[in-house]
């Protein structure tokens, strides 16, 4: 017996050491590079670095500090530091890098604190812009959400069935609203009348015109919708007018949320992983919602605070006010100087382009818009103004669709090209109008910049920023001529792009630039009536094209999104649609 004893004894300590040296296990790597305060460490991803990850500073076997891996490449990784620290390092030689490589573990609870700048709506028929939906994505769930793959997955409902033109959703009978209401199919009813009954629709809100009855509510005629069926508590059949492929992604985005029905509360009320608990102009409280019907958040609570502007944020970030601030379109080095921190940097399916109001007769053949597609350096525009934080646009549509048709009009930077074409144009105004969307600070020097290139080839030209009602108020009275804004796309699909911005079915609503091509709407009518994938993406080709040889917008760029964050932060992730999902984020044990 004592023999067995001492046995297993053995055993226990070997295994017990062989667990502790694999969760300590480093690795050693050299730091080949020291600039712009990071360490560059000839170790990556391909060696099993992972952002995160510890390391300490090595000269001749002495440890001179630690610090922690920001970023990782394949074969090289790097670490930013505050000003002082930097110096410290940056005249000794040869320094190592000795990588922990096992992160820090997470801990339930604490506080996060992000920024927000401008008035928000939080009710699914207005959500538009990133602070908007990345708040409403912790109040909020839809019948279906879309996974890491994009792919279409349970919400709300467990599971669904698609006959012909009808959609039949079978709802989870355990999730609670905030209020503590249970769940049931007239709450999605509501919420899609809600939608109709919007004076106007947003990009991720224009699927509910494909829901059959849609016209008599939006009209005030009907109170309900003639294609929403509720066979029983838990169930509900959404009919659309027509077969609409992209109808499951949509009800994926903003627009699907899902609210209590005729419930009037002061504030916003979902079914998410957080809930309000108090809101004003200036600050938006959330709790963590323990009756949430998947896992409990690990944060206790996340706290949104308003700020003037982005300078304003990044100096509370850096005094450390705020845990986490995202932006696009603008280097973190010039926003932030100093500070232990982290940040990353993403692609986003988003775009920023120059439309033209097509209803003017001026532009009826697209003449204008055609001589100004060579007009703009696209290139100086990301390296000059943006700090190379975008990407320069050398297609139609945002690159994340994956579209990139074969044989298209070609364009170039060619201004003397711009202005010979301008000059055999006739009926031109004296003076035009150019108009900017203020919500994206950014705007405001590219505007400057369009409104410079255009006065150098003779045009007159006045340049205003606008909210959605001074738009408003420039399309009622036709003083518009060009429009520059940035478009998030709601959902991944191309629908969510060609139909919102250029459908005629959307003119000043969403399609601010009255664009009419009835070859186009034969187009979008088709892709979306099909399965097929890849036929689908065949015909967006084709309207892409359509689009680049009369073009009622110049594509200029793609912005990146910087995420700077505290090194003990984790579990946030970026969405291509340009906002941060912070659902699973959490704070770092051992930091």
């Amino acid at each position: 017996m004592l023999k067995k004893i001492l046995g297993c004894l053995v055993i226990f300590i070997l295994m017990t050491s062989i667990v502790a040296a694999d969760t300590n296990i480093d690795i050693l790597g050299e730091i080949v590079l020291k600039k712009n305060r990071r360490l560059y460490i000839d170790k990556g991803s391909a060696d099993g670095v992972e952002i995160g990850y510890k390391f300490d500073i090595i000269y001749n076997g002495r440890n001179l500090g630690s610090s922690i891996i920001s970023w990782a490449g394949d074969d090289i990784s790097y670490a930013r530091l505050d000003s002082a620290a930097f110096y410290r390092y940056y005249y000794i030689e040869p320094l190592e890098a000795k990588i922990y490589m096992v992160a820090p573990s997470a801990y339930k609870g604490g506080t996060l604190h992000l920024p927000f700048y401008r008035d928000l709506e939080l009710a699914p028929s207005g959500i538009i812009n990133s602070d908007e939906q990345s708040i409403a994505n912790l109040l909020y769930d839809g019948l279906v959400r879309l996974d890491d793959n994009g792919d279409v997955v349970p919400g709300l409902a467990h599971s669904w069935e698609v006959h012909g033109h009808t959609y039949t959703f079978y709802l989870n009978a355990e999730v609670k609203f905030h209020t503590g209401k249970y769940l049931d199919a007239l709450d999605v009813a509501y919420s899609l009348i809600q939608l109709a009954q919007a004076p106007k629709v947003t990009p991720a809100s224009s699927f509910i015109l494909e829901i059959d009855g849609y016209a008599e509510v939006h009209a005030g005629r009907k109170n309900e919708l003639r294609g929403v069926f509720i066979p029983n508590k838990h169930t509900i059949a959404i009919t659309t007018k027509d077969t609409f492929t992209p109808f499951l992604k949509y009800l994926a985005g903003p627009g699907g949320y899902i609210i209590p029905a005729m419930e009037k509360a002061s504030i916003p009320q979902g079914t998410g992983p957080f809930k309000i608990v108090s809101m004003n102009d200036n600050n938006i409280s959330l709790a963590a919602n323990s009756d949430y019907f998947e896992a409990r958040p690990a944060l206790d609570s996340v706290i949104f605070s308003r700020y003037n502007n982005r300078q304003e944020a990044a100096l509370d970030f850096e005094l450390g006010r705020l845990d986490l601030i995202y932006f696009d379109s603008q280097d973190d080095r010039v926003l932030l100087t100093g500070g232990d921190y982290a940040s990353r940097r993403y692609y986003t399916s988003s775009m920023v382009m120059l439309g033209f109001q097509c209803g003017h007769d001026y532009q009826r053949d697209f003449g204008l818009a055609r001589a100004l597609q060579y007009l703009f350096d696209k290139e100086s525009i990301v390296r000059v103004l943006l700090g190379n934080t975008a990407k320069a646009s050398t297609q139609f549509s945002p690159p994340s669709l994956g579209l990139e048709p074969d044989d298209v009009t070609e364009y170039y930077f060619m201004p003397t090209l711009a202005k010979t074409k301008i000059d055999s144009l006739i009926d031109l105004p004296d003076q035009f109008n150019l108009i900017y969307d203020d919500s994206d600070p950014v705007l405001e020097s590219i505007a400057n910049y369009i409104s410079g290139q255009l006065r150098h080839i003779g045009l007159k030209i006045e340049v205003q920023k606008s909210d959605n009602h001074q738009l408003d108020k420039s399309l009622e009275s036709g003083t518009m001529d060009f429009y520059l804004f940035r478009y998030d796309l709601p959902v991944p699909d191309p629908d969510a792009f060609f139909y919102p911005v250029f459908s005629r079915r959307l003119n000043e609503q969403t399609n601010f630039l009255n664009y009419n091509n009835p070859q186009f709407e034969r187009f979008l009518e088709s892709a979306r009536s099909l399965d097929d994938e890849y036929a689908r993406k065949d015909i967006y080709q084709e309207a892409e094209k359509l689009l680049m040889e009369l073009p009622p917008v110049i594509s200029l760029y793609n912005p990146h999104m910087t995420i700077a964050f505290r090194r003990d932060l984790a579990g946030f992730k970026p969405d291509l649609r340009a906002f941060v999902n912070l659902r699973d984020t959490y704070f770092q044990a051992g930091r």
